[in-house]
């Protein structure tokens, strides 16, 4: 009965409640798992190093534990630790070497085609830019081509204009001038032709005086 109590007790003291963590049996040699908190209890298998168990009840000497698919029982709590074995974690890094080498290739091959890539964009932008800066001058030229294209068309309308005026004035000039030489052009064809009819008359009556002079 004694033997039943103490356990009991031990049980209670050192048990705490706690949710399943995962530990793993240390690298140094096989623990055992036991039916109680002692090495009294009955053994119920070894448990190699590096064996992942689920921490139900932690204690100060002794955890209750449970191996993945496998039986419920008490082991040292100096057997179990948080991490990976040495042995077990140089596995995995030794496993992941491999995928790590290749995707550092990858990321080689990939940094390679990206600065490619920059190159030929740098070159496009380089030839850009060069493009940019002529059309910019031709643009400069075109606006003081067009500002001068507005001075000469300015100038023209201005000078067109002029002429315009220049012609309605010669125009009316030359009406004028045509109006006078006519005018002047009748009063001397008449002058003449009176002067022509008076010599007529006067011819003819010098004519008739002589004719009756001679009879």
């Amino acid at each position: 009965m004694k033997k039943i109590i103490i356990p009991a007790i031990l049980i209670v003291i050192w048990a705490v409640s706690a949710h399943a963590e995962t530990r793993y049996v240390t690298d140094r040699f096989e623990a055992t798992l036991r039916t109680g908190p002692g090495i009294e209890y009955r053994i119920l298998r070894m448990v190699a190093s590096g064996q992942q168990v689920e921490l139900l009840e932690r204690g100060h000497d002794w955890s209750r534990v449970q191996i993945p698919g496998g039986p419920e029982g008490w082991m040292n709590s100096g057997y179990l630790q948080r991490d990976p074995v040495a042995r077990d974690a140089l596995q995995a890094l030794t496993g992941r070497i491999g995928p790590l080498e290749a995707e550092n290739v990858a990321l080689r091959d990939e940094n390679a085609r990206l600065r490619e890539q920059r190159g030929d964009i740098a070159a496009q932008l380089e030839n850009t830019e060069k493009r940019l800066a002529e059309a910019v001058s031709r643009y400069e030229a075109l606006r003081a081509d067009a500002a001068e294209f507005i001075d000469i068309r300015e100038a023209y309308i201005e000078l067109k204009a002029g002429i315009e005026e220049k012609d309605r004035r010669i125009e009316a000039l030359e009406s004028r001038l045509t109006e006078q030489f006519l005018s002047s052009a009748i009063k001397w064809f008449l002058a003449g032709a009176g002067v022509l009819l008076l010599g007529m008359l006067l011819g003819n009556r010098s004519r008739k005086k002589r004719s009756s002079g001679l009879r």
